[in-house]
Order: C-alpha cells, then sequence, then structure tokens
C-alpha cells in the first residue's frame, strides 16, 4: 500500500466511467443506523470475509488471505451466536458465496449496475456543484476485478434492503514492496470506516473506536501512515459504503499483515483468529453496552503451562498465551518496547525472555528468562487472583 494524492479532473471522469466509490451528501441521520437499536430488535448483522470463495487476496508462504478471514468470520459467528440479540450471516464460505447472495447477484445483476451508476452519479453531481469535498490523502488499495466490484455494490444494495444494522468486512493486510518469500515493512491492525461526509459515518465510526480498542489491547496499531491512526476513514472502499451506497454501519477491518508471525505459523495461527475474533465480538459488545464474558480481554490464557518453555525460538499457542498473560499482568512488551518491536505472535524471542525475566524478578524468582516450576505456578496464581482483582504488575 502506499499514500497518494487525487487528481479531482481524472477521479471525476473516472467515477463517470466505472462509478468508483467516493462520497456522497449525507442524507439520512445517524439515527438510522445501528446505535438505535432495541432489546426487542435483534441486531442484523452481515460478516463479509474479504474478496471471492477461490479467488483473489493476498497470499504469503501458502497462507492465503481468503481463507484466514473465513476462519475468523466463522469464530465470530459463533460467539455472536451465544447472545441472542444478534441475529448474524456470514457472506461466504471457502468455497462459495452464501446462497442468499449468490442468488440475489445472479437475479439482481442488472439493478446492482444501475445501482452503482446511479450512486457514482450522485457524487460527481456533489463535486460539480461543490457539496461534497475531496479529500487529498487516502491510502491506495488495490482495484477490486469488475466482479468482485460489482459484488460488493450488491453486498451493499442487499444490505440496504434488509435492514442490517452493521456489516463487517474481514481482512488480512499485505505491504505490496516485498517478495514472495521476504516479510513487508508494515505491521500492525487498522479499522476503516466511512469518510465523515458519508451518512453512515457516526455510527461505523463509533463501532470502530470500540473494536480498535480491543484489538489494540493486544495487538500492534498499523505503522503504515495514515493506518498509524488506527481508526481510519476512507472515501473509497466500496465495502464501507462508497458513493454513500450503504445505509448501516459498515467497518473493513485489516487485522494485521500476512507476513507477520501469527499467520504465518500454522501453529499459531488458530489462537490467533479465535483471539482476533473474540476481540471483535468484545468490540461489539462494548458498543451495545454488554458485559464482558471475560475479565482478560483474550481467550489465549489461562494456558496449561506445563510443556511451555519459552526456549528461543519456541513457537506455538503456549508461547502465544504466554505473551498474552504476560501482557496483561504488565510486563509484556517489556519497558521500552512497543507491540510494534514485541508482538504477540507465537514466537519466542529476545522480547519473551525479557518479559520473563522482569516477571521473576518482580515475583522474588530466579531471573532465568524460561517457564520452570515456579514461574508456571505464579503465573496460574497471578491470572486466578486478577480474575477477581486486576493486579497492577508495575
Amino acid at each position: 500500500m502506499r499514500i497518494f494524492a487525487w487528481s479531482l479532473l481524472l477521479f471525476i471522469l473516472f467515477c463517470i466511467v466505472s462509478g468508483t466509490a467516493m462520497p456522497a451528501v449525507a442524507a439520512e441521520t445517524a439515527s438510522q443506523t445501528t446505535a438505535t437499536s432495541t432489546a426487542t430488535k435483534k441486531i442484523r448483522i452481515l460478516i463479509v470475509p474479504g474478496h471471492q470463495p477461490n479467488l483473489g487476496g493476498t497470499v504469503f508462504g501458502g497462507v492465503k488471505e481468503r481463507n484466514v478471514v473465513v476462519d475468523i468470520a466463522d469464530s465470530l459467528a459463533a460467539l455472536l451466536a451465544k447472545d441472542s440479540r444478534y441475529d448474524v450471516m456470514i457472506a461466504r464460505t471457502k468455497t462459495a458465496w452464501n446462497p442468499i447472495l449468490q442468488s440475489y447477484f445472479d437475479t439482481h445483476a442488472l439493478d446492482i449496475q444501475a445501482f452503482r451508476q446511479d450512486q457514482a452519479l450522485q457524487t460527481v453531481k456533489g463535486l460539480a456543484n461543490g457539496s461534497l469535498k475531496l479529500e487529498s490523502d487516502q491510502i491506495y488499495h488495490t482495484t477490486a476485478s469488475s466482479q468482485g466490484a460489482l459484488q460488493l455494490y450488491g453486498i451493499n444494495k442487499w444490505a440496504n434492503e434488509n435492514n442490517i444494522d452493521i456489516t463487517l468486512h474481514l481482512h488480512v493486510n499485505d505491504d505490496d514492496s516485498h517478495s514472495a518469500r521476504v516479510a513487508g515493512s508494515y505491521d500492525g491492525f487498522a479499522v476503516y470506516v466511512p469518510d465523515h461526509q458519508y451518512a453512515n459515518a457516526t455510527a461505523s465510526r463509533g463501532l470502530g473506536e470500540t473494536i480498535a480498542a480491543r484489538l489494540n489491547a493486544y495487538h500492534a496499531t498499523s505503522t503504515l501512515p495514515i493506518e498509524d491512526a488506527g481508526v481510519v476513514e476512507d472515501q473509497n472502499l466500496i465495502a464501507t459504503g462508497s458513493n454513500n451506497s450503504a445505509k448501516n454501519a459498515a467497518l473493513l477491518i485489516e487485522y494485521g499483515y500476512i507476513y507477520e508471525p501469527q499467520f504465518k505459523i500454522a501453529a499459531v495461527r488458530s489462537v490467533a483468529v479465535a483471539d482476533y475474533a473474540y476481540q471483535t465480538y468484545l468490540g461489539l459488545q462494548d458498543f451495545f453496552k454488554s458485559k464482558a464474558a471475560s475479565p482478560y480481554g483474550s481467550i489465549a490464557f489461562p494456558y496449561a503451562w506445563a510443556k511451555v518453555t519459552a526456549k528461543k525460538n519456541a513457537r506455538g499457542p503456549g508461547v502465544y498465551a504466554l505473551q498474552a498473560e504476560l501482557h496483561y499482568l504488565g510486563y509484556y512488551p517489556p519497558a521500552g518496547k512497543s507491540f510494534n518491536d514485541c508482538p504477540v505472535s507465537g514466537m519466542s524471542g529476545a522480547c519473551t525472555r525479557a518479559a520473563i525475566k522482569a516477571y521473576q524478578s518482580a515475583r522474588g524468582l530466579e531471573t532465568t528468562g524460561l517457564l520452570g516450576p515456579q514461574t508456571r505456578a505464579a503465573l496460574s496464581r497471578d491470572t486466578a487472583r486478577s480474575a477477581a482483582s486486576p493486579i497492577t504488575a508495575r
């Protein structure tokens, strides 16, 4: 990804030809959004794993974004299903669109195309009469295929017609400058929300901030300029309602970069996927002012530490859980470091050993930087105690 400035003339011509997304004047108020959902009305959530079944998305080391995001979607939907207030639908599996959406794409193709063109024309008119303003700097996004773009507009149109309250588009990021075998320069998550000129901006921003806060409790914010704000307004993403095409709260969540260890290491990926889903779920619960199901904000721990040693280059769910718990207790990342330096990645290294040593020192244990019986016992005691009464470790 990279930052760029739009040329107004070229942009208007492009909008006319292709229907590419830019915001139209907000014609409706945020009172029509999810914030007004009541206890008697189910909150309808559409989860859209990014890209198409068997097509698109970034790939690194054989790990396919389009499959990882389906796993996150399935885990998130399972959590939401436990709360009777939510009515949840997943847009696709790894191999096919949800039959409801596939049927809509098939039977409403001309309507979707007309909807896309009409929304783009409204944008062009707004730009011409001065009621709309273009933002000078935006993040560059890879252009969707013509079919993919039409399906995204179809999802927006279907969601509008079926009173969907929230649409969550799930993605994993990439840095296009790196080679096939070398990790890129950036890391961390970002939550994209509609530009402030959109009708769905207010509720989308509020929801985006609560989800970002939960993700940021255990994960780094993106280091890419503009994305480093954590919650990023965007005028161009169809997913968040470009050309004012979405009435509901709509987010696009980039959970991290595909080459980060928590995605790359197979043994860690499943726990990272579950944790990202859980933190997204907690963000939704926070938005609707519901009590969190766990005091920790992560499902990686409590953990059975018997086989976790944290030796150099040790990897797996136990290391991920250890890093998460040490963070919860106040020791990870170690002093002077950030999540960008020392992520919760499931891979043990200097950061993990330094955090263990700091914890051991605070507990009066031998500072080996490894997990022995006494350190494991102390972690278990602290976890149990903190569930009832949070500890201040530093």
